[in-house]
């Protein structure tokens, strides 16, 4: 029997200006076409100077796109320098430039991203506008300062059950008026239960005697001392968490269009009125940075809205449809289907930090923003990590933007 033969179907060139670039810590490989240069492979230093040459070498050989891998933060540095000279940079997963089984080297990693781009089979990660990027920054930074903070919190309970001071079963949050006034108060030297009693405030629930039972302690020393020092971290964290409320009042400002409702210089001062910032003055300011109340939707509160601001901004140009938005969120039902059952994401793919600051609030009343929390969150029950594999990542363009930074 004759042998059937076809015309093989092989991949074209979609993007003929392109380069791949392997991302490390002190040495970035780039290779562009053959065709362009006699060396198609460059080695260029982590330094700022050594930046500034890939660009114009890539200039040089009319290179117009790159793709990266989004390697650690290291290629941030890269990224911003070839976006500031002017090339589309697309930054990709590790997956989508899995090199396949066998010899594996720096060189090859590079050539292989430059041919996969050229092939146009790599799609580039989401990444907010440079205007966005400093606001996305603070916020990420405000929030790293509160879950330090709320292991301050965690120490002092410690210091106090160690001491068998049970004030955190007396009230409901130790951090509060009455608990800071009564912590900072032993730290100077009180000890008498009465004495430390008397800072209750009057909506307190709780008796000042039973307060004052609370507050009968062994007093060791070396507790005393891990207590003045949790204190002291919460205090100077408290101080820096403010200091970020203000770079992100500033930002938000100037995102903000001068011909907003409730726009320019008057959120700007609202924000800045009163110490920090109030759930109502933020709500304000963010209506008029996106154009619309995000806190209209239900169970999205102030805090959801300013990390899905930080982290998208004004322009959701990026997401074609609402299904593509879901998707990053990676709130989409899943699509990877085998003899009828749904299978797991096998690519082990993770919603986007606004898909957990959404999801975590589901059915719930959100959180105020600066409510101050007496321990760090704990997994809802019936959830385990497994349960972030059948989040799929089915939209386009692949937003999985891996900037720790």
């Amino acid at each position: 029997m004759a042998r059937k033969t076809g015309k093989r179907q092989r991949l074209s060139v979609v993007n003929p200006d392109c380069a791949g670039i392997d991302i490390g810590k002190d040495r970035h490989f780039v290779a562009v076409d053959p065709a362009r240069t006699l060396d198609p492979v460059r080695a260029f230093g982590g330094f700022t100077c050594d930046l500034q040459a890939m660009a114009d070498w890539l200039s040089s050989c009319g290179v117009t796109k790159e793709a990266m891998e989004s390697t650690s933060v290291y290629w941030i540095p890269v990224y911003e320098v070839l976006e500031r000279a002017g090339f589309e940079v697309l930054l990709v997963p590790p997956r989508m430039t899995k090199q396949i089984a066998g010899r594996k080297s720096d060189v090859l990693d590079c050539q292989w991203i430059w041919q996969l781009l050229s092939y146009g089979l790599l799609r580039g990660a989401f990444r907010p506008g440079d205007a966005v990027c400093p606001l996305r920054s603070y916020v990420r930074q405000m929030k790293r300062l509160t879950e330090d903070r709320s292991r301050c919190v965690q120490h002092m309970q410690k210091a106090l059950t160690e001491m068998n001071v049970r004030l955190d079963s007396a009230i409901a949050d130790i951090t509060g008026q009455t608990g800071m006034k009564i912590l900072r108060a032993i730290v100077d030297g009180e000890r008498d239960p009465q004495r430390l009693a008397s800072f209750r405030h009057r909506r307190i629930k709780a008796s000042a005697d039973t307060i004052a039972a609370s507050l009968e302690g062994t007093w060791r020393e070396e507790h005393l001392f891990a207590l003045e020092q949790a204190v002291q971290r919460y205090d100077f964290l408290d101080r820096q968490i403010e200091d970020c409320e203000v770079r992100i009042a500033e930002q938000i400002d100037d995102l903000t269009p001068p011909d907003a409702p409730g726009g320019g210089d008057a959120s700007h001062e609202t924000l800045r009125a009163v110490g920090p910032m109030t759930d109502k003055a933020l709500t304000v300011a963010l209506t008029a940075m996106m154009g619309t109340d995000l806190t209209a939707i239900p169970t999205i509160g102030p805090g959801t809205a300013l990390t899905i601001a930080s982290e998208i901004g004004p322009d959701f140009s990026a997401f074609p449809s609402a299904q593509h938005f879901c998707s990053w969120l990676g709130v989409a039902p899943g699509t990877r289907i085998s003899g009828g059952k749904p299978l797991p994401d096998a690519q082990g793919g993770q919603p986007g930090r606004t898909g957990p600051a959404h999801g975590s609030h589901v059915g719930t009343k959100e959180p105020d923003l600066h409510r101050r929390q007496t321990s760090r969150p704990s997994r809802p029950k019936g959830h385990s990590r497994r349960d972030n594999r059948d989040r799929p990542r089915t939209g386009l363009p692949d937003l999985s933007d891996s900037d720790e930074g």
